[in-house]
């Protein structure tokens, strides 16, 4: 068993060895972005996007398959904390999306279905780790309980969504008068 096993091995190694991953820096010439679709000396770029400070720190890296982005994508502050973390299919937003400030305090959390509307919760917090907003969402659309905080915790927003329709307080608008004279408009 243990021979067959490193056999396995060794024909996968082999076989990778020659199938090396393309790795492009973002600021490339050679790159353009065509209707979404990012290509590379003229053929639609497959591989890694990478980005660096000048410290040669990875700044970004996000897989590209048939010029779209298909993979993951993650970003790094300058201080080497993870900024975000996302997931692509053919170019559409799937799975956990997840974004922290520079101190790693959590910035959002979101969540996609394999068609790339918002499915599942979607949670955003300011820097001071006081949630701004806490929404529900079934195939895109908002469902149930919907939350919206200031940055000092009071309530924004506070409402249902049932069958469509919202429920509760939606949000403040500021309204202001508007005057005029009647000189000005006539």
């Amino acid at each position: 068993m243990r021979l067959l096993v490193l056999i396995i091995s060794s024909c996968l190694f082999l076989c990778s060895c020659g199938t090396e991953e393309l790795i492009v820096d973002k600021t490339a010439a050679e790159l353009e972005l065509k209707n979404g679709v990012l290509y590379y000396q003229n053929l639609p770029f497959e591989g890694l996007l990478v980005s660096t400070y000048d410290d040669a720190s990875y700044k970004m890296k996000l897989q590209y398959v048939a010029g779209r982005k298909d993979g993951f994508e993650k970003q790094w502050h300058y201080n080497g904390q993870l900024s975000q973390s996302r997931m692509y299919s053919k170019g559409i937003k799937i799975g956990n999306h997840l974004g922290w400030w520079k101190d790693g305090t959590q910035k959002f959390d979101y969540h996609f279905n394999e068609e790339g509307a918002y499915d599942g919760s979607r949670k955003e917090w300011y820097h001071n780790g006081q949630l701004i907003r806490d929404f529900n969402y079934v195939n895109g659309k908002e469902i149930g309980s919907q939350r919206m905080w200031t940055d000092i915790g009071k309530i924004r927003a506070n409402y249902e969504v049932k069958n469509g329709e919202r429920f509760g307080l939606i949000g403040l608008k500021k309204c202001y008068t508007v005057k005029t004279d009647f000189n000005e408009l006539q």
